[in-house]
């Protein structure tokens, strides 16, 4: 996998960050003119400027829904707050490594605020949602087409390493408009189950899953047998992981497939100097002490050394041939996280599986297929079209 083409920063880690909102910009998540705008003002790439720079736009982008409100502009205050949501999110991105942080929880509470704010204006029903979940619960999202109790296929779509169910949103309106329900949630390690609750990333997503399904599927507008699994991101370890020991899927995504953290681990001579290396790393450098730092917090681990040892325990390889529901692996060129769809694929010996390759010639390249998301949904909803439209009870997964 090499690099997706620069955007903007020099920095591959800021840049993403700013295409990933660019890339939300169809679901009114995002306008193209002030990330811009924001990216010109951050100065020196830092935690601290990048909070500083996208909490004004945030701020102006919730103002601006405030005058949009008060002219009785439903559409407009709507948008603007999804916006500001999402400028929220991008605020607190780059200060994750303390839990604690005043700016994290401050731009965190802003971001479901105006999240939450914006979702009681959207044309679609959407319910806010706790699920039960080990003597606490797990907080989501239940979007439907409409207000009918017909139940319909429905898509699960799980966070990835550093999203929130909120952010997920831009995931959510393509399946409205194309007839499915969507359940957005936050697992451990994710949004308010981490922020909040203190719940860190668990290699045995099945045992979140599986509660997750329980309650899923005693919702009327939920058709039992065409529920869809989409994981995107690090959602691509999360749901396969899920899927090889929860068989009441009938569909499966990843993109990209990430099967085995294990595997982008050093070993030998390298992997045992790895970790006094990151160490001076972080001490020399805070991008890269934060680049760390808030990965570490998702697990709830405070040294490299340890945070090593818990990756390795991040894999499903041996569990693959679990999965027996139709899988389509998305594999876009340039996705750093990429690359480990074929071996994901030849590990699942009791599933059809269907492995496509998106590229940069077609506008779709870097992680997630980037700002391709246009093209990205035109190959996965007539895959899940194909499959979920096609199910029934009568044969339904057992």
């Amino acid at each position: 996998m090499g690099d997706p083409a620069r955007l903007y920063f020099k920095d591959a880690s800021f840049d993403g960050q700013l295409t990933r909102s660019l890339a939300t910009t169809p679901a009114h998540s995002a306008d193209l003119g002030e990330c811009m705008a924001t990216a010109r003002r951050v100065g020196k790439l830092n935690g601290q400027n990048w909070y500083d720079a996208w909490s004004r736009t945030a701020a102006g982008a919730k103002a601006a829904a405030e005058r949009a409100r008060a002219a009785g502009d439903i559409a407009s205050t709507r948008n603007a707050l999804l916006r500001a949501s999402e400028y929220y999110r991008q605020a607190f991105y780059f200060v994750r490594t303390d839990l604690d942080d005043p700016r994290l929880r401050s731009a965190y509470a802003a971001h479901v605020q105006t999240f939450s704010a914006a979702v009681a204006l959207l044309d679609h029903p959407a319910e806010r949602v706790d699920i039960p979940y080990e003597g606490t619960i797990l907080p989501g999202y239940l979007f439907a087409p409409d207000d009918s109790t017909i139940a319909r296929p429905t898509l699960i779509q799980p966070c990835g390493y550093d999203s929130t169910k909120e952010s997920g949103w831009y995931d959510v309106l393509p399946a409205l408009d194309r007839g499915y329900c969507v359940l957005v949630f936050d697992g451990p390690g994710q949004g308010q189950a981490l922020y909040e609750q203190r719940l860190y990333f668990r290699p045995d997503w099945e045992a979140v899953l599986t509660p997750v399904l329980d309650w899923l599927l005693t919702r009327p507008e939920v058709d039992p047998a065409r529920v869809g699994l989409v994981g995107r991101s690090f959602g691509g370890y999360l749901a396969p992981r899920a899927a090889a020991f929860e068989h009441r899927l009938a569909a499966l995504v990843c993109d990209p497939a990430q099967p085995d953290m294990s595997a982008r681990l050093p070993s030998g001579l390298v992997g045992r100097i790895a970790a006094p290396v990151v160490r001076a790393q972080m001490k020399m450098n805070e991008n890269r002490a934060e680049f760390f730092g808030a990965r570490m917090a998702t697990h709830g681990i405070s040294t490299i050394h340890d945070y090593f040892a818990e990756l390795r325990k991040f894999t499903m390889l041996p569990d693959a041939a679990g999965i027996t529901c139709p899988t389509l692996i998305i594999e876009a060129e340039n996705d750093f996280a990429g690359g480990d769809g074929k071996k994901l694929r030849d590990a699942m010996t009791a599933a059809p599986t269907e492995l496509v390759n998106l590229t940069a010639a077609e506008g779709a390249d870097g992680h997630c297929a980037g700002l391709g998301q246009e093209v990205w949904a035109g190959v996965v909803y007539p895959w899940l079209e194909r499959i979920l439209g096609a199910q029934t009870t009568a044969n339904a997964p057992a």
